[in-house]
């Protein structure tokens, strides 16, 4: 049976009266450590009670504290977020379409590339030399120009000059497995005329 002053009586003392509350925390904790450990000892425990001694009336300052800079940090790392996501595919955007209109993409075939057969792309256009694209090209495009170029033209279901493009990636490029994937799906993308 406790020997002190109740929980309510606890809680108006160490709302109202903290000095009060305090003295008798030290009183209990060496004449009756049981009594202290199983009711005062709870309030300094406890973080989210309130800490200043003003006569707020409820402990819930803490807890209110504590809730806002939770919701302040949330809100801004799904600020960052979304701000590097938007910024990140606009870029990608951007470089797609200054890779794409200021230069004039061609297509043309080097005595070194091996023909596909039909079964195994689905290709039936063969990209031509012409005068204008022969002397042009100096320019070679790396592995991921391409590879984005050839995704682009995907997009727009142009998949005879996608494919040109993703062949043009190299064995040793990060994205020539990428890039073979996509041929593959071209196959059944034209197969389904999707």
């Amino acid at each position: 049976m406790a020997t002190g002053p109740s929980k309510e009586d606890l809680e108006t003392y160490w709302q109202s009266s903290r000095q009060y509350f305090d003295e008798l925390a030290r009183h209990y904790q060496t004449a009756d450590p049981e009594y202290y450990k199983e009711f005062i000892k709870p309030f300094y425990d406890n973080p989210f009670r309130s800490v200043s001694s003003g006569r707020q009336g409820k402990s819930g300052g803490g807890k209110v504290i504590v809730v806002a800079v939770f919701l302040l940090v949330f809100i801004g790392a799904l600020s960052a977020g979304l701000f590097l996501y938007l910024g990140s595919s606009e870029s990608i955007n951007e470089k797609v379409e200054e890779l794409t209109s200021d230069k004039n993409v061609t297509e043309q075939k080097t005595t070194k590339e091996k023909k596909i057969t039909r079964e195994e792309t689905g290709i039936t256009e063969e990209p031509t030399e012409t005068e204008e694209t022969t002397g042009e090209n100096t320019e070679e495009l790396s592995g991921e120009d391409n590879y984005i170029i050839g995704a682009k033209y995907i997009a727009e279901k142009k998949y005879d000059k996608a494919a040109w493009h993703l062949k043009q990636i190299k064995k040793g490029d990060k994205r020539y497995k990428e890039a073979q994937q996509l041929l593959e799906s071209i196959k059944y993308l034209k197969r389904f005329n999707k």
